[in-house]
């Protein structure tokens, strides 16, 4: 499950898993160490699309139901909303 304190890493290393392994902390790689990174960049993705307006009803109720699966919480939920909402 995605926390903000996990959100914090995958965006200190810009969602990029080959600069994260290069870079990355001990205590980072274990934190993230049950994150499957293409999942959440996909999730990312598909929420750029929906803060802009570019995805279909229905595909914004999925996306939004996978969000709050992968979220530990609504707190971490929402920042990653509002991350997706600047890019």
């Amino acid at each position: 499950m995605l926390t903000i304190e996990k959100l914090s890493i995958l965006m200190k290393f810009n969602w990029d898993d080959d600069q994260f392994s290069r870079g990355g902390s001990t205590r980072e790689k274990q934190l993230l160490a049950d994150v499957d990174w293409g999942q959440c960049v996909s999730l990312l993705q598909d929420l750029i699309l929906v803060t802009k307006h570019l995805a279909a009803t229905e595909y914004t109720i999925k996306t939004h139901a996978r969000l709050l699966a992968v979220c530990a919480d609504e707190q971490t939920a929402q920042t990653l909303l509002g991350y997706a909402s600047t890019l």
